[in-house]
């Protein structure tokens, strides 16, 4: 049986399809889909043959899904020359101004169709799937009447889901659209809908049924919704699961604390399941209302300065009952919002911080450490501060430091501050003026 790229036998799967389309969900209801698809052809061979055997009575029996079938599909009906016309004929050479050019199977075949109005379909545009998303409304024709959801749906083209889909009865049934294997330019036309009868944003009993519809909604949309519930949250981070942190999911993330009051041990555990980096989305005022006695581990490598100045005090408060290094295990994600004085008193404690973590630290905070501070707070990973002499905060912080106390080290760092020098503040002048090299005070 002869097979090809964007055709379909009977025992394939939707994957090789034609393409109708770039369906956001392909394991959907496939078998039923495909059912009504073969169930609609009317003719053997169109089950059989792919594109570049068929004939005009090919196109006759597949007219009704003409529209629906994609470019690749249409280039591949093929291009012959028909038989010479007979002597009297128009086309002979001899009535002809020139030689008859081939004709394609296609071209003949609409050709036909023109001069049949009988074969004429309601809309003429039959090769253009596309529509513009500007197109006038039309009205509905009667046998395209929609009166549930499903997925016959999927052979309307959008100017006719947009003339015959009810908003309210989409709305009613929303459930079923993320069962239907709608093209992302039908889904533009359903949340069209969506938005006109819900201009001041969608309730939430149409939110949660939303689906892959979700991940058409801009930031500006999410915005207007009031979103209390966590099976809510947790349906539309279910869509979400496996992309990068959105900007869709990361408005709703902050719809939904907002919706609650308060950043609460429910809707962070919710979010911890989903994603462990979903606190860093929310912004240093969202994160000020959880409370202290919620905090545990958590994945915060996206977080900024900000959010860990915020979050940092509460994991402090929250494990103020442990010490040594089960409170360092714990403290730790948080230690980028730490100041001087605790890290100070870490290195006290003999908690062998590693460089990852130290090159996470504030420089503000780490440029006052000494030496033997730093040595103390990183143990035996102090060897690697060479590995990073070049980058924030180390660099910085070696430019603080005598070169003697470096060189104590042993480990060839240099930049550190010579004997004898000091380092003038300039800035007493108004403005912070860095000093980049060492002033010697000279005789004089």
């Amino acid at each position: 049986m002869p097979q090809g790229p964007g055709w379909v036998t009977p025992a394939t799967t939707p994957v090789n399809a034609p393409s109708w389309g770039v369906w956001p969900s392909l394991a959907i209801s496939s078998l039923s889909v495909w059912g009504c698809i073969w169930g609609s052809l009317s003719c053997a061979p169109c089950l059989h043959s792919p594109p570049s055997t068929w004939s005009i009575s090919t196109l006759d029996a597949l007219q009704s899904l003409l529209p629906v079938l994609g470019q690749p599909v249409i280039h591949s009906i093929p291009q012959v020359r028909p038989r010479p016309p007979a002597r009297g004929e128009p086309g002979h050479p001899r009535l002809s101004l020139g030689p008859a050019r081939p004709q394609g199977i296609l071209a003949a075949w609409r050709q036909r169709s023109s001069r049949n109005p009988s074969w004429r379909q309601p809309e003429q545009t039959i090769l253009q799937p596309r529509f513009r998303r500007d197109v006038e409304r039309t009205t509905c024709p009667p046998e395209k009447e929609v009166h549930e959801i499903d997925e016959s749906l999927i052979f309307y083209k959008k100017r006719e889901l947009e003339a015959c889909v009810d908003a309210a009865l989409l709305a009613a049934q929303m459930d079923r659209v993320n069962a239907i294997p709608f093209t992302y330019e039908q889904l533009d036309v359903l949340k069209h809908k969506l938005d006109e009868l819900y201009p001041q944003g969608y309730p939430e009993s149409v939110i949660r049924h939303l689906g892959h519809l979700f991940l058409k909604m801009s930031p500006e949309d999410i915005r207007k919704w009031n979103v209390t519930s966590l099976e809510t949250l947790k349906a539309l981070l279910k869509v979400s699961k496996g992309h990068e942190m959105s900007a869709q999911a990361a408005t709703l993330i902050d719809r939904v604390v907002v919706g609650r009051g308060q950043l609460d041990k429910d809707t962070v555990d919710t979010l911890t399941a989903f994603c462990p980096g979903c606190l860093c989305s929310l912004s240093p005022e969202r994160l000020s209302s959880m409370p202290p006695s919620i905090i545990g581990p958590q994945d915060l490598d996206t977080c900024g300065p900000r959010q860990l100045d915020v979050l940092y005090p509460k994991a402090r408060l929250a494990f103020q009952n442990m010490s040594g290094s089960e409170y360092f295990v714990k403290i730790r994600p948080f230690l980028g919002g730490a100041p001087t004085e605790d890290l100070k008193a870490l290195s006290q404690q003999n908690v062998s911080m590693d460089l990852a973590t130290f090159m996470k630290l504030r420089r503000e905070a780490v440029l006052p450490l000494t030496v033997a501070e730093v040595q103390k707070l990183l143990g035996p990973h102090v060897e690697g501060l060479k590995v990073e002499e070049q980058h924030s905060p180390v660099r910085d912080w070696i430019l603080k430091q005598r070169q003697d106390d470096l060189d104590a080290l042993g480990l060839g760092l240099q930049g550190g501050i010579p004997n004898g020098y000091l380092i003038l503040d300039l800035s007493v002048r108004g403005g912070r003026v860095p000093c980049p090299h060492p002033h010697r005070l000279g005789p004089g």
